[in-house]
């Protein structure tokens, strides 16, 4: 029997030489391998969810306990169960050798050598309830179930545990404490940049607290392990015996000593975390204001300082580390955890990943998905939203968002702005912030927006001629034939039934006549009921590309791009009149009532803008510009027939074509008047073969 071994060393005979003297040895024996890496906080998860099936002093998991058995291992040349069973058989064997405790705790301190200060508390911990949730199962079942009571004779368990209830009070109470114990080492652990950031006599002491609140932690486990095999070894007459209560003010002892290192530890955590809040947003705002020489220390004091594999990559299945993103431009997602609607997670992921450029330079960026909740707290609906998209979502995302540092997130509330609609914001390949928000770049351009900086946003407007491909780029793939193939197509909105009904008996007119012009009903801004009766009747009449209102939605949400987006490249809307007369557009669509339409061809540059009646009178002209319309096009044709922009004086406006191209017979038209032009054709001398024929000549 073993019930007196935990009273061989008292534990609060430890005088302060004693501790430095303990920590010393401590230490020489910690060597932790940097390559095991064991999710410690998920694995403390597991043991309070067992207990809390065991003891009611456990409240309720926060989440499914189901959820928490994938715990993350990296480099263990073992599965993590197989060393929870080796610490497990260790513990056990101690218990029955009879020896120093203070020494078997020691040889357990060498066991867990190899292991960061977090894991080796965790690891005993699991090891230790994994024992005694065993016996608890087996106690439970006993009268109800044959295979319990025969495992039970088989381990000479009591048949009766009901008088060991002030040693099973005890035992709870223990791990309880040692529970309390491993989240303040753990919260410890975790704290960002300790050594930057901290006093160094507030990390000595609280170092020092933590190495003795470890040392018991691993000294209780053995007691509590003890106990437990004391139990299935128990005969029915040592129930009542006096060694029992020993035994269980044995580990009340344990229970006052490791409390009162848990308040002392706690007290010290307090001091580092309060100094590390005052400092840490200063170190953030400071790491923006400098260069570097890539992009990795900007990565890791945003999201790697409690994690080494912080990133999850759920197209390849794996975690990642921020050493991934070395040489890589870095988006960063930053959004509420249910991101966007359907339709525009499925347009980003198209504008992005399925993007042609995708393949030629995918390899050069990364977006990493960053959800933070509109409250300070992460709710259950929050965690299911977010476990959802990123295990669907074709990019980066952080694995734990609720771990952020309060410090990042107020950092990316003040300092980028953020204010729960999605932005993204851009990093260049040193870490370098090139765009506070590129998600406008993104919906206009997609990956071609590459490296997604403002330099690029403006190189882009000033590049930006083809309007009609700028409004619907993407948005359906029968839009972008339209645009590609050069067809003259119009686009209209409007929310008025009738005004719809009388456009759709102007286009059967101009149909009857023969003239070809694809029409696309593109609805209003937040389409309602409304929309879906015009869809309706043009469904019905067939003389309408009809788009769904989610591709409504995606048109609009374009427009909305062009407006912010040329909003913050002030000068992008002098590069072209017919972007003038867009951005102008855009606040009478946005408006209710209002009735427009845009006619263009293909991948022109120009288009002709419509507003109310304008519509109608201008299309009213079209049956009876026939002629014109098979000379000029339709779009040429209708510029003319409403007089603009034909200049009164005479055009002397050149242009020199190459012949294959000037002698084409169809009309060109000028590209300032847009009236016919005329055709001339223009020899050009050699002069170099004719000096040459010269010379010839002469010799002979």
């Amino acid at each position: 029997m073993s019930l007196l071994r935990g009273v061989q060393f008292d534990p609060c005979l430890l005088s302060s030489i004693q501790e430095d003297l303990l920590i010393m040895k401590i230490l020489r024996i910690h060597d932790p391998n940097h390559r095991y890496k064991i999710d410690a906080r998920q694995l403390l998860h597991v043991v309070e969810n067992t207990m809390h099936f065991i003891s009611p002093k456990f409240s309720d998991p926060q989440s499914n306990y189901m959820n928490s058995w994938n715990v993350e291992v990296f480099g263990l040349e073992e599965k993590l169960g197989y060393t929870i069973k080796k610490i497990s058989h260790e513990i056990l064997c101690k218990c029955h050798e009879n020896g120093d405790l203070h020494e078997e705790t020691m040889m357990l301190f060498e066991t867990l050598g190899p292991f960061r200060w977090d894991a080796k508390v965790v690891l005993t911990l699991a090891a230790v309830v994994s024992i005694y949730g065993e016996f608890w199962l087996i106690t439970q079942l006993v009268h109800r179930n044959s295979l319990a009571a025969l495992t039970a004779k088989l381990k000479q368990m009591p048949k009766e545990l009901n008088m060991l209830n002030i040693q099973l009070k005890a035992l709870n109470l223990l791990i309880d404490t040692m529970i309390e114990a491993a989240n303040l080492v753990l919260d410890f652990e975790g704290l960002p940049l300790q050594q930057q950031l901290l006093d160094d006599d507030a990390i000595v002491v609280t170092k020092s607290k933590m190495y003795i609140t470890v040392y018991w932690i691993l000294r209780s486990s053995i007691s509590c392990t003890s106990q437990i095999a004391d139990f299935r070894t128990m005969k029915d007459n040592q129930v009542h015996s006096n060694s029992t209560s020993i035994a269980a003010w044995t580990l009340f002892s344990l229970v006052y000593k490791l409390s009162g290192l848990c308040n002392d530890l706690r007290e010290k955590l307090r001091t580092c975390q309060m100094q590390i809040g005052r400092r840490f947003p200063e170190k953030i705002r400071d790491l923006f204001k400098v260069s570097h020489f890539d992009n990795q220390e900007v990565l890791r004091v945003l999201f790697s300082l409690k994690n080494d594999l912080p990133l999850k990559d759920s197209s390849l299945e794996k975690y990642c580390g921020i050493q991934e993103l070395e040489n890589k431009v870095v988006i960063l997602l930053i959004s509420k955890p249910e991101l966007f609607t359907a339709e525009k997670i499925f347009y980003l992921v198209q504008r992005m990943h399925d993007h042609p450029l995708h393949k030629e330079i995918g390899g050069s960026y990364a977006i990493i998905w960053v959800p933070i909740p509109y409250s300070q707290t992460w709710s259950l609906t929050d965690e299911m939203n977010f476990q959802f998209l990123s295990n669907s979502l074709p990019w980066l995302s952080i694995r734990h968002p609720w771990s952020l540092h309060s410090s990042v997130v107020n950092f990316i509330r003040q300092e980028w702005s953020y204010k729960h609609e999605p932005v993204m914001v851009v990093l260049s390949t040193d870490g370098v912030v090139t765009n506070l928000n590129a998600i406008d770049m993104v919906w206009l351009w997609g990956a071609k927006a590459f490296p997604f900086s403002t330099s690029r946003e403006k190189e882009l407007w000033e590049q930006e001629n083809r309007i009609l491909e700028l409004l619907i780029d993407g948005i359906d793939p029968l839009l972008t034939n339209l645009v590609e193939e050069g067809k003259q197509f119009c686009i209209y909105g409007s929310d008025n039934v009738s005004w719809i009904k009388e456009l759709n008996d102007t286009l059967k007119k101009i149909k009857s006549a023969g003239i070809q012009l694809e029409a696309i009903y593109v609805g209003y801004k937040n389409p309602s009921k409304v929309a879906e009766i015009i869809l309706d009747i043009s469904i019905e009449e067939n003389l309408s590309i009809s788009l769904s209102t989610t591709k409504m939605n995606l048109f609009w949400l374009r427009l909305e791009s062009i407006k912010n987006s040329v909003a913050r490249v002030e000068q992008a809307a002098h590069y072209s009149s017919s972007l003038q007369k867009v951005l102008r557009l855009l606040e009478y669509a946005c408006e209710t009532s209002n009735d427009w339409m845009i006619i263009g061809k293909g991948l022109s540059t120009d288009v002709t803008i419509l507003k109310g009646r304008e519509v109608q009178e201008c299309l009213n002209l079209v049956p009876e510009l026939a002629e014109n319309v098979a000379k000029l096009g339709l779009f040429s044709a209708i510029r003319c027939a409403m007089g603009s922009p034909l200049p009164v004086k005479p055009c002397y406006h050149n242009e020199i074509l190459p012949a294959e191209e000037g002698l084409t017979e169809e009309t060109v038209v000028c590209s300032r008047c847009k009236r016919p032009v005329e055709k001339f054709v223009v020899y050009q001398c050699n002069v170099t073969e004719s000096a040459e024929a010269e010379q010839e000549a002469k010799i002979d």
